[in-house]
């Protein structure tokens, strides 16, 4: 058997250091062991540094793309790409003063077709560009007269006069108390013209 031995004060203070020096020497780690690296405070700085400016960057770069989102949408709204919407005004018939007026319209007629056409000959070559100007202008003349929310078709027909009959005719669908039309025609030089005004309100 084994010699119990005896409990002492002196026995009690080597058994407490012999412990703890154990326990100092294990938290202390080797050299060039694992637990050098990760527990190094240095590096784990340096990594933290190295972190940082690229968080930044990467923000500020998305700060900067959705800048240039927003005024690529704002210079697409200026251009004019999309159509200012006005309220409704619920009027469905023009007042007395803004209603179509056809004899005030045919005189303007008759002054554009004896203003354009004054001299002229027939050249079929020619008569497809000077109705299409003559469509323009008459259209530009009765727009100036201030028929408020009318919109207009404007026909023009030109022809050579060689004694022989000719018919224009139009048929169209529209509301007899707002809607009407004007006609004028040209005749002179081998060469005729007739020019119609078709105006219909806008409800």
């Amino acid at each position: 058997m084994a010699k119990m031995q005896t409990l002492t004060v002196e026995n009690l203070a080597d058994h407490h250091s012999d412990h703890s020096g154990s326990k100092r020497s294990s938290l202390v780690p080797k050299e060039g062991s694992e637990g050098s690296h990760t527990i190094n405070p240095s590096k784990r700085r340096m990594s933290r540094f190295e972190g940082r400016p690229s968080v930044q960057y990467s923000r500020r770069m998305s700060m900067v793309s959705r800048s240039s989102v927003t005024g690529s949408s704002f210079g697409i709204k200026n251009i004019g790409l999309f159509p200012v919407k006005l309220q409704n005004t619920y009027k469905l018939q023009p007042d007395h003063s803004e209603v179509f007026k056809p004899e005030s319209v045919r005189v303007i007629i008759q002054e554009v077709l004896d203003e354009c056409l004054n001299g002229e000959k027939y050249k079929p070559l020619q008569c497809r560009s000077l109705s299409q100007m003559l469509t323009d202008l008459i259209k530009s003349r009765v727009k100036d007269m201030g028929f408020q929310r009318y919109k207009y078709i404007v026909t023009v027909t030109i022809g050579q006069d060689s004694n022989h009959g000719v018919r224009v005719v139009s048929r169209c669908l529209w509301n007899k108390d707002t809607d009407n039309y004007a006609e004028a025609s040209y005749n002179k030089n081998g060469l005729y013209a007739v020019a119609a005004v078709y105006a219909c309100y806008f409800e």
